[in-house]
């Protein structure tokens, strides 16, 4: 469907929003704001959780009350139904809360009961920015009672500003942990430990940090040529060429999104990925990387590839068939020794504990709980 001038306009000015936090981060909760105007959300955040403890962080938010931010913290990171099972889906990937647990269950819960009605939410949008072993950086646009269930409407939008914000906040993570240490932007991309390449309008590089220098003495990853900077591997040299073809100025670019990550393998067979930020044409990104190079056309990070390896509980959900309330419950017997201290942790009766452990013994082949618990472990890779 093609989308009116208003429409591509309002994308631009969020998609600059978005990246305009790589350099100040305070700008997310009016981003976020931003986000939920465009996209029809009553409220936003990225947000952090980890299934191997129990632990969930706000990291931003717009739209929702402080008291509840807290209260999310100390009391309602497990009592959430699609925990853990949200954690384990592919990064990039836009999904509802309905689509993981049935919504008459949802609203049954206790977590829609007392976290998410009194602040008139219904459901929600979210995808993993990044996720590890048994935890997730999360982003996620809440709906109101007045908008109701996730529509492809919503999920089409949001998916249009995936690979925006995991650039942004990926390379913001990048840039975030020596900007402490230092003052200047070039100081702290020095000190980077990624390599980092701005790049002009003609794709030749203007200015580099240390890393990137090392790189590039390599050869193996990245290499200067005639044609300007270029990836040796072939399928990410086609996919930066083509991310640095579309020129800002063209609106109808912004719907044709080029992957989040550029993955790439080295000659000694290691793993690569790259992240690319198109600069805005006069935006406050593009006048700061402008003070590190000639110029400033587009940023581009290249580090080693950190291996996600699959939990126990991840593994043993795609071998053995089982459902987010299945995982959740498998996830409560590794944490917990008895039926009521699953139960209670889940805020589910003793007796759906009791079915949903029949199921996941009968679908591992086991008839203990110790046998079970022996596979997840197993399972690990």
């Amino acid at each position: 469907m093609r989308q009116s001038q208003a429409e591509l306009d309002g994308l631009s000015d969020v998609i600059g929003s978005i990246y305009d936090t790589v350099l100040d981060e305070t700008l997310w909760p009016q981003t976020l704001q931003m986000i939920c105007a465009y996209t029809g959300g009553r409220a936003s955040r990225i947000y952090w959780r980890d299934a191997s403890n129990g632990i969930g962080e706000t990291v931003y938010s717009w739209g929702i009350d402080p008291e509840f931010i807290r209260l999310y913290r100390e009391k309602f990171v497990t009592l959430n139904p699609t925990y853990p099972a949200s954690i384990f889906i592919k990064p990039g990937e836009v999904f509802a809360s309905s689509q993981l647990v049935a919504h008459d269950a949802f609203q049954a819960s206790r977590f829609f009961r007392e976290w998410a009605a009194p602040q008139g939410f219904f459901d929600a949008a979210i995808f993993n920015i990044q996720r590890y072993e048994a935890s997730a950086a999360a982003f996620t646009v809440i709906t109101g009672d007045q908008y109701g269930l996730v529509d492809e409407r919503l999920r089409t939008r949001l998916r249009r500003l995936v690979p925006h914000i995991q650039r942004a906040t990926l390379i913001r993570r990048e840039i975030g942990r020596q900007e402490k240490r230092v003052r200047s932007l070039e100081s702290a991309l020095n000190h980077v430990e990624a390599a980092v390449f701005i790049l002009g309008p003609d794709g030749v590089a203007t200015w580099t940090n240390q890393s990137a220098q090392t790189l590039l003495a390599r050869g193996d990853v990245v290499r200067e040529g005639a044609q300007g900077l270029g990836l040796v591997d072939p399928e990410a040299q086609r996919l930066l060429r083509d991310a640095l073809a579309g020129g800002t100025a063209q609106r109808d670019v912004l719907l044709h999104s080029y992957p989040a990550l550029i993955k790439m393998t080295d000659a000694e067979g290691a793993d690569w990925i790259a992240y690319l930020m198109r600069l805005e044409p006069n935006s406050s990104t593009q006048a700061a990387f402008e003070q590190v190079g000639r110029s400033a056309r587009a940023a581009l990070f290249i580090r080693r590839a950190e291996a996600v390896p699959a939990s126990g509980i991840e593994a043993c959900a795609v071998l053995y068939g089982l459902t987010p309330g299945e995982m959740r419950v498998l996830h409560a017997a590794v944490q917990t020794h008895t039926v009521a201290e699953m139960a209670a942790t889940l805020d589910i009766s003793p007796n759906t504990v009791k079915k949903h452990l029949q199921a996941i013994f009968a679908k591992m082949g086991v008839s203990r709980r110790a046998a079970m618990i022996r596979a997840v472990l197993a399972a690990r890779q």
